[in-house]
């Protein structure tokens, strides 16, 4: 007989809930890491999509189209819409105290196919260019 699994992660940092086939679900709780005077590095996945539903709390969103970034720019997530980070696209976020983020992508996602950059630039989000996506 199957039952219904039931994860409630509350630890700060990102945890992984579910894995499933090709797929997982991870959770983002705020951390230090994630807040703007920490950010150190820009990341891509290079065989997933990377899905981030806000579940309450702040995030920004950093991103760059670049294959060499230079221009980073914002995206302020709003609660309950559903961001698609494609796969090879510069990213990193910034979280607000009390921030609960889901995310899903590929169970294979890991640090070996997901390289990592320093932030090109002085992360201030106050002067930060804002885009809708």
């Amino acid at each position: 007989m199957k039952e219904l699994q039931i994860y409630e992660i509350k630890k700060p940092g990102f945890h992984q809930a579910v894995i499933f086939e090709s797929w997982k679900v991870s959770v983002f709780n705020s951390a230090p890491i994630w807040k703007e005077e920490n950010i150190s590095y820009l990341q891509k996945h290079i065989f997933s999509d990377e899905v981030f539903v806000l579940l309450y709390g702040e995030c920004i969103l950093l991103l760059s189209g670049e294959e060499e970034p230079g221009n980073i720019y914002g995206v302020k997530l709003e609660k309950g819409k559903v961001y698609n980070v494609p796969k090879g696209m510069w990213h990193s976020h910034v979280l607000g105290d009390n921030t609960k983020i889901l995310v899903v992508e590929n169970q294979d996602t890991v640090p070996e196919n997901s390289p990592k950059i320093p932030f090109p630039c002085r992360l201030e989000l106050k002067t930060l260019e804002y885009r809708d996506r």
